[in-house]
């Protein structure tokens, strides 16, 4: 049984959906997943990778899959016109447990009361599509509080 993330990622041709960039993303049986970077040197792990390490410049780095779920640091909601997204949308950025602190657009985040320190869970899905029709595959967190808007 295909995970909803594999129905998003792998729904229709491969010609018509493209990941934002296929050097942050991991596909493995457990899913789809976010790809970190540790340095080997100095031990500080970043998000996006890169090629160098992002404080000593260390060629020395090691790929690993990040986690899944994270901690709200802080969030805003975005009323002015993007290109790309509807608005109203809600953007933040979520501690990941790996010490990277990752900023994502918010799914979802109108059933919820957003509270800062709030679970947060990874979603891949689509980012927005181009002129071609292509759908842009890239990274969304979402809460994870069972007690939505309204359920009290």
């Amino acid at each position: 049984m295909k995970t909803k993330e594999e129905s998003v990622v792998n729904s229709g041709p491969r010609s018509s959906q493209k990941y934002y960039n296929d050097k942050w993303f991991r596909e493995s049986d457990r899913g789809i997943s976010l790809v970190g970077i540790k340095c080997k040197s100095c031990g500080i792990s970043f998000f996006p990778p890169r090629n160098v390490c992002i404080r000593c410049l260390s060629e020395e780095i090691e790929r690993f899959e990040l986690n899944r779920k994270g901690r709200l640091f802080t969030y805003t909601k975005v009323y002015i016109p993007s290109k790309n997204f509807k608005r109203p949308y809600a953007i933040g950025y979520i501690d990941l447990p790996e010490g990277i602190r990752i900023f994502s657009q918010i799914k979802d985040w109108e059933k919820y009361d957003l509270k800062v320190g709030m679970e947060m869970e990874l979603v891949i899905d689509t980012l927005w599509e181009d002129n071609e029709r292509t759908k842009i595959i890239g990274y969304k967190f979402r809460p994870m509080d069972k007690e939505m808007k309204g359920e009290n």
